[in-house]
């Protein structure tokens, strides 16, 4: 359990021996999720940002759900605006990949069999499980929060499905904190090296499913439904408890389904998600999404008191 800790608030709730903490935020958070019912759009204004007067409505969508979609009207909205507007919510530290252009957005679209990132499913248009982003990015990476932009939707299909990391934790928790602690451990899950052409692009990466982001304190989940490319710790415990986050997640409990349209995005800490199958119109524009993966983790305060536009 050592990357649980992360020198973080010894009363914080996602720590098993802090019992009574834990409830006063399982019913913080339930309640807010009750209260709010179905997440809201939020409209972005014609600055490309949310107004002030809207940030209570997003405090409380993100305390309930840990996500937003906002969506624009502008039709020039490109990707200096939309790393705009994850600045006002405290988005500024971007991580990179190997499909990212050079301002570390990635453009998501289905390339031809001849290029390299074909092998990787975010480019094709193939259906993607349910994952978080960046699992196997190292400690001293670990992504935080995620942003989508549509700027195209495809034709038929490419819907996307949620599942809020805190809620799993909540679910998971409320069965067996014997298998939630399992989920904790520093050698759940190990990612091989990434090997291209006889060079390491990635090295190898191991590490729990729960852990505390360094700088907040708040919870962190990395997990992928894929079956290839990633090993899982093998005893009883480590295989119920993977079991149990299966189990969870076919249920669907706390699912939440969207279907981006051109000119509204997402905005959220590193959830749970996935992607629907789809294909594109032939006589028509590309689906086109844009990404920005980040090592903060949402943090209003500090977004809407700065100045997001620079």
């Amino acid at each position: 359990m050592k990357a649980l800790l992360n020198h973080c608030d010894e009363n914080s709730p996602y720590l098993l021996e802090n019992e009574v903490a834990y409830q006063q935020w399982r019913n913080h958070k339930l309640e807010n999720r009750s209260r709010i019912g179905s997440a809201q759009v939020f409209a972005l204004n014609a600055d490309g940002l949310l107004a002030d007067d809207q940030l209570a409505d997003v405090r409380q969508q993100i305390d309930a759900y840990n996500f937003i979609i906002f969506e624009t009207q502008d039709t020039n909205f490109g990707k200096h605006e939309f790393l705009a507007l994850n600045r006002q919510f405290g988005l500024r530290d971007l991580d990179t990949n190997l499909g990212a252009d050079d301002d570390k957005v990635t453009a998501l679209h289905v390339v031809s069999e001849s290029d390299h990132r074909a092998q990787y499913i975010p480019y094709t248009n193939r259906a993607m499980n349910w994952h978080t982003d960046g699992y196997y990015n190292p400690h001293g990476r670990r992504i935080n929060a995620f942003a989508l932009y549509c700027v195209n939707q495809s034709a038929r299909g490419g819907g996307n499905y949620l599942f809020d990391h805190e809620m799993m934790y909540l679910l998971i928790r409320d069965q067996s904190t014997e298998l939630l602690e399992a989920l904790m451990h520093d050698d759940l899950m190990r990612i091989p090296a990434n090997v291209q052409d006889n060079q390491v692009v990635r090295d190898e990466e191991s590490g729990p499913v729960f852990s505390l982001q360094p700088r907040s304190c708040a919870l962190n989940m990395r997990y992928t439904s894929r079956p290839h490319n990633i090993v899982w710790k093998s005893d009883k415990c480590s295989q119920r408890a993977l079991n149990l986050v299966r189990e969870i997640l076919m249920q669907g409990e706390a699912m939440i389904e969207i279907r981006l349209h051109a000119g509204q995005g997402i905005i959220c800490n590193n959830i749970l998600h996935g992607r629907q199958a789809f294909q594109d119109d032939p006589e028509g524009p590309a689906r086109l999404v844009y990404r920005a993966r980040y090592h903060d983790a949402i943090d209003l305060d500090r977004g809407f008191a700065a100045d997001a536009r620079t």
